[in-house]
């Protein structure tokens, strides 16, 4: 079938090129519409479940709301994790699907199996809200107002009834979070002894209140010549209408709402705040819908804030973009990468015209490049896999491979036209020299692909990583194999039928001479032979260990989140405060561009955060004069200065992968499971003390906050009797004065304002509780203290669960790169340290658990892809010798790799581990050329196995060897030279090694394989 493609092409030249050129634009309007992306979709599908209940603490939230719901959840089709967070007055459940699952399904089964559950949620609880569906990195762009003419009130409602429709009207916006501000309420604060007075109930003023505000329709009304609408107006629509609303009557005289509480306009309760650099404002997260362009939703968001942004100026509010924008990395990311793949392609061609010295031969070796990655790009695109750094560092590998095919039928063309007397018919010779190498150069292309099974066959994390290069780098090299086989013999004999090319270039000739000397003085002396070989091999394999290891490199983003916490019970205007003196200090340092917090959490956020906790949203811009690595040592010394609070600092891709690997942010995490809760937070206190005295330890932490002080109120039903008071009524007035029950919802033109009823509280101090008035059945009016026992108590601030039980969680940050080296450590540590209590295990978790996984996958991956190629060897030559001789190449290609990553002070990340199993494959491409030219010169030509056949053999493959790794190592030297920029942390490790073994490998193709194929190889004639 290849000699027939062959044929075929310099059969119909024109018509190859043209479909060629056709397909070329097809790929061409296929990149212009691309979708581009930070990274492939790395999370699996999963659900967020948040349900409010307000007024209950968190055991029990765990009790009424967060156990039922995970039973019901329990049990449901593909589910990995379900993990719970139940705090006061919310509880958030995950469900963690597996992988390769339909997400919009994997919603509807959690919605049905939610219907079921309808019914059993206690009084007062809000149903079960699932958060939209969106991509894995899930930010999208967040950005604030401030305003110092506007109240927090009126900021709030500008942003919540104007901004924030037309931010969910572009599309790809799934979710638009606001934190910040005060939401408006419609209050209604009764005075419990007027109410008392009136011998009227709570009950009644909810009653009243929400048939005040009801709405119903009035009908039409119908003439003879038209239909007249009628519209009908609640008298409640403003608050002097609503106090007016008559509860009762007393003696005939009726009685208002305003006779017994004071209606007005105030703010709910807050359960978090936000800080734009220091002021308050308010600060907008929005996320991206699955499967959306990120750059494009980015960009269309941008301009319609934009065009709301003079409006709101005219009003007094300051527009704060890009206070965190993960496009900025994509676009850095995505331009790096254009960049090395347009210098890597002109390296490309600056070698092709050095070594080919025929601009012919150079144009047609290199219109291989675009129109095998065009059509690359148009089948990804048709696939449905987006643009982004993983599928293009999968091209950027791929150009060295893509140039290579081409290239190795137009040297051979060219070799033979020199060769070739004046009268040659040149069809028949580009046919014999495109055949020659065609057999040779499909299983070397081959073993390649085959030698990247192992990345396309990952799974979890690292398969969604890298699995998207693996598809584009086997596109990419498919691709060029049958451009080699089609368009490139098509090519050559247009442009190079009538033309003589020039004389080998010198340096080749010169290198070539030097080549031969050094196989005969190798070939004099087979031990030092073997023992070049030997002990490069060996090297390589001793030294890999000592590199250290990790699954991911640091991402050097514009953007670093800091988690910090202050102690459990801290209330929200505390937070606040020190907030506003972190911030002061970030944005004193030279190079912080912005600062934002967000304090506690929104209405219905994706975070269940309390009070005490907060995230600051740190740009920074090392072009200002220092580098990144000194404006983050700055940024974490202002948290040092305030050691009264724990602090995290990551970028936002680390804490995404984090978070995706384990739901938490940090590198390293064990779960310490067990029912006693009291049983875990012992155990986890001596894990911290363990990890913290471990070497290479950072920062080390429990995540669930020990307890907190709570006022408990136990009614005393003995007394309540006496008062002639049921339990409810007094829960009910506590709920109000606290908290506030809504009656109803005032649904305006272009907003709704909830009504709420509360209860003049004696005080907000913990004391003065116990002198909030409640009213019995008969009217009677008494202290909450003579009818409950109020105290302090420790309890329990957040519950968190996995897999429905609970548990506790340390986490860890270690220091060095070498993070699969630290899990062991501290794996060995707890074990011979710690004796767990019956009852209680341990779940290890984290990026290092990631990274054994995929060692564990690629390691039996690669054995079986090793399999694959010895057998596909086999059936290439036949003969165990020749698979030997390429086999015994192999492990001295791995000290060059091994070198390279030594050099360069990296770490053996999973780049760079795939980048070695990679350079196998290219490495066992060279001696399948090399080889299978013995095995031509000794079928085809008849010559006589000898030392001078190997001679022959190694100087006429010299040439396209040498060619061959130097397109590949130029392709990639741009991505290894910017090893340390944004965009390349994945494939600059890989492009390193890959250079690195590329040069062990050429060497040992070029200079250590003829001699030992002189002595061992055999080469038969059949």
């Amino acid at each position: 079938m290849l000699d027939a493609i062959v044929r075929a092409s310099l059969g119909s030249p024109r018509i190859i090129t043209a479909l060629a050129c056709l397909i070329a634009v097809l790929g061409a309007a296929a990149l212009i519409d691309a979708r581009f992306d930070v990274f492939p979709d790395f999370a699996p599908p999963h659900v967020l479940l948040q349900t409010e209940a307000p007024g209950l603490d968190a055991t029990q939230v765990e009790a009424l709301v967060t156990r039922p719901l995970e039973g019901v959840l329990a049990g449901t089709e593909n589910v990995k994790t379900v993990r719970s967070a139940s705090s006061q007055g919310l509880s958030a459940i995950q469900v963690v699907f597996d992988r390769g699952g339909d997400p919009y399904r994997q919603r509807q089964v959690v919605t049905e199996r939610l219907a079921e559950f309808a019914g059993l949620l206690p009084e007062g609880v809000g149903a079960p809200l699932l958060s939209p569906l969106s991509s894995s990195m899930e930010y999208l762009v967040h950005f604030g107002y401030t305003s110092d003419k506007l109240s927090p009130l009126e900021l709030r409602d500008l942003v919540q009834w104007t901004v924030k429709p037309q931010i969910l009207a572009v599309p790809g916006v799934a979710q638009a979070q606001i934190f910040g501000g005060e939401v408006r309420e419609r209050q209604i604060e009764v005075d419990p002894v007027k109410l008392a007075a009136a011998n009227l109930s709570i009950d009644d003023v909810l009653a009243t209140a929400k048939r005040a505000t009801a709405l119903i329709g009035g009908g039409f009304l119908e003439t003879p010549n038209q239909r007249i609408v009628i519209q009908a107006q609640a008298p409640g629509a403003t608050p002097d209408a609503l106090a007016g609303a008559v509860i009762g009557s007393r003696d005939g005289i009726p009685v208002r709402l305003g006779d017994v509480a004071i209606v007005r306009d105030g703010a709910e309760p807050r359960f978090g705040d936000a800080l734009i650099e220091g002021k308050p404002g308010i600060l907008i997260e929005t996320s991206t819908q699955f499967g959306a362009n990120t750059l494009e939703v980015t960009r269309a968001l941008e301009q319609r804030l934009d065009s709301l942004a003079p409006m709101l100026a005219k009003q007094g509010v300051d527009y704060h973009p890009a206070l965190l924008r993960p496009a900025s990395f994509i676009e850095s990311a995505i331009e790096k990468l254009r960049n090395s793949l347009l210098i890597g392609a002109v390296l490309v061609v600056t070698l092709l015209l050095v070594t080919l010295r025929d601009w012919r031969g150079a144009l047609v070796s290199f219109s291989a490049i675009p129109l095998t990655l065009l059509t690359t790009v148009w089948i990804l695109e048709a696939w449905g896999l987006s643009l982004n750094t993983m599928t293009l560092g999968g091209l950027v590998v791929a150009l060295g491979v893509v140039v290579d095919d081409a290239v190795i039928d137009v040297e051979n063309i060219l070799r033979r036209r020199r060769d070739a007397p004046l009268n040659a018919d040149i069809r028949e010779l580009f046919l014999g020299a495109s055949l020659e190498v065609r057999r040779p150069v499909f299983y070397a292309t081959a073993a390649v692909a085959v030698a990247f099974l192992p990345i396309l066959m990952m799974t979890g994390l690292q398969g969604a990583f890298f699995r998207p290069l693996s598809i584009s780098f086997l596109v990419a090299v498919g691709l060029s194999l049958l451009v080699a086989m089609s368009a490139t013999p098509a090519l050559c004999v247009l442009a190079m039928a009538h033309h003589t090319p020039k004389p080998e270039a010198g340096f080749l000739r010169r290198l070539k001479r030097r080549q031969l000397a050094t196989i005969e003085w190798l070939n004099a002396r087979p031990r030092a032979l073997l023992g070049i070989l030997a002990v490069s091999g060996i090297a390589g394999v001793a030294c890999l260990p000592l590199l250290g290891a990790r699954l991911l490199p640091d991402f050097r983003e514009n953007y670093l989140i800091a988690h910090a916490s202050l102690r459990p019970g801290i209330s929200l205007e505390e937070t606040t405060r020190v907030g506003k003196r972190i911030s002061q200090g970030l944005m004193a340092i030279p190079g912080v561009k912005s600062v934002a917090e967000q304090i506690g959490r929104a209405e219905n956020g994706q975070d269940p955060d309390a009070p005490h906790r907060s995230e600051f949203e740190v740009q920074i811009d090392p072009q200002k004069g220092r580098v990144a690595s000194d404006i983050d040592a700055a940024i974490r010394d202002v948290f040092d200065d305030h050691p009264n609070q724990l602090v995290e600092i990551y970028s936002v891709l680390a804490e995404r992968i984090g978070e995706t690997l384990s739901g938490e942010s940090a590198p390293f995490s064990i779960s310490v499971i067990g029912s006693d809760l009291d049983a875990d937070d012992r155990v986890g206190a001596q894990i911290v003390d363990v990890l913290r005295h471990l070497p290479g330890s950072g920062d080390v932490r429990l995540t669930v906050p020990p307890r907190q002080v709570e006022l408990r109120v136990d009614l005393r039903s003995d007394q309540m009797a006496v008062y002639g008071l049921q339990a409810s009524d007094v829960l009910q007035t506590v709920n109000a004065a606290y908290h506030g029950s809504v009656a109803s919802v005032l649904n305006q033109a272009d907003r709704s304002v909830p009504v709420a009823v509360r209860v003049a509280a004696a005080g907000a101090s913990p004391e003065a509780i116990g002198n909030l008035l409640v009213r019995g059945r008969d009217g009677a009016v008494t202290p909450l203290s003579a009818v409950a026992r109020i105290e302090s108590v420790l309890a329990r601030s957040l519950i968190d669960h996995e897999d429905g039980l609970r548990r506790q969680i340390v986490v860890a940050s270690p220091k060095g790169a070498d993070q699969a080296g630290y899990a062991k450590s501290a794996r060995d540590a707890i074990a011979a340290k710690i004796a767990l209590p019956p009852g209680v295990f341990l779940h290890y978790g984290g990026v290092a658990q990631a990274h054994a996984a995929a060692v564990r996958e690629l390691l039996l991956h690669s054995l079986a892809a090793f399999v694959l190629i010895v057998l596909m060897l086999s059936l290439a030559f036949g003969h165990a010798r020749h698979v030997l001789i390429v086999l015994l190449a192999l492990p001295s290609t791995l000290i060059g790799g091994v070198a390279a990553v030594a050099v360069t002070g990296a770490t053996l990340t999973l780049g760079a581990m795939v980048g070695f199993v990679a350079l196998f494959g290219m490495a066992a491409r060279n001696t399948i050329l090399l080889v299978s030219h013995y095995d031509h010169l000794v079928r085809e030509e008849g010559q006589v196995w000898s030392l001078a056949t190997a001679l022959r053999g190694a100087e006429e493959r010299l040439t396209p060897v040498l060619l061959t790794s130097l397109l590949t190592g130029l392709a990639l030297l741009p991505v290894a030279l910017q090893l340390h920029q944004p965009g390349h942390e994945i494939e600059g490790p890989m492009a390193v090694v890959i250079l690195g073994g590329l040069v062990s490998s050429t060497l040992v193709s070029l200079l250590l394989i003829p001699p030992l194929a002189a002595r061992w190889l055999r080469p038969s004639k059949q």
